[in-house]
């Protein structure tokens, strides 16, 4: 399989937006590069669930770390507000995208799939697109071989997708996936889900998450990344 490559740019420039609606009106006359179309689908879909922060019963008005998370990921969407943005603007622009050979667009789309669609037709693409070791590929090919699993086989065992589906999380932060303090990633688990602490993802992992999970995860990631850079397709179970 070929993938479409461009010059690089705006991936950079989306991952420093801090003006996420000026980000898609700047580069809505240039989407006809595949490159640009994923990327402003990314600000789409980021600000289509960015909202102020609601304090209810369960999440008090005190939640300070939540706050501040929700407003700062609600402050780069802060032009969007009052509009509502559609999730087939999203899906098209993907579309648009992963037909001219966007390895990215093509790994984001495997997450609109029917969930109960057979996931044995799409392995077949999944080793050229790891191939990239592009981390927002990785990050997404490992969320949709664990999503709607109970196990997954890794070489000779089948591992809990739980465990899976953080060690890709945790193998792409590696690659170079934005995953540090004051990253969309860290504020949005804070901000929706309340797992807040200080540093990176990692960090909040092991805050949250119990250690038995976190240490099988970590031993997968290890595994992960070797099987990336030896294209050992086989030990992640895509033969």
């Amino acid at each position: 399989m070929e993938f479409f490559t461009s010059p690089a740019g705006v991936g950079q420039r989306f991952d420093q937006a801090g003006d996420l609606r000026g980000f898609v009106e700047s580069h809505l006359d240039a989407i006809g590069d595949p490159e640009t179309a994923y990327f402003v689908s990314q600000a789409l879909e980021e600000c289509s669930v960015a909202r102020p922060f609601v304090a209810d019963e369960e999440r008090q008005a005190d939640r300070w770390s939540e706050r501040a998370a929700s407003a700062a990921l609600a402050q780069a969407c802060r032009g969007f507000e009052g509009r509502l943005i559609e999730p087939g603007a999203i899906v098209d622009l993907l579309n648009q995208a992963a037909e001219r050979g966007e390895p990215r667009a093509i790994a984001r789309m495997l997450l609109f799939r029917d969930i109960a669609a057979p996931k044995a037709e799409m392995l077949p693409i999944l080793p050229a697109l790891l191939a990239t070791r592009d981390p927002e590929v990785v990050r997404d090919v490992g969320a949709f071989l664990s999503r709607g699993e109970l196990k997954w086989r890794y070489g000779s065992e089948e591992e809990p997708a739980d465990a899976a589906a953080i060690a890709w999380e945790l193998a792409a932060c590696d690659l170079g996936y934005a995953c540090g303090p004051g990253s969309r990633l860290v504020l949005a688990q804070c901000a929706f889900d309340g797992r807040c602490a200080a540093g990176r993802y990692e960090d909040t992992l092991a805050v949250h998450e119990p250690v038995e999970l976190l240490d099988n995860a970590r031993r997968l990631r290890a595994g992960i990344l070797r099987a990336l850079r030896e294209h050992d397709w086989g030990w992640l179970g895509l033969s």
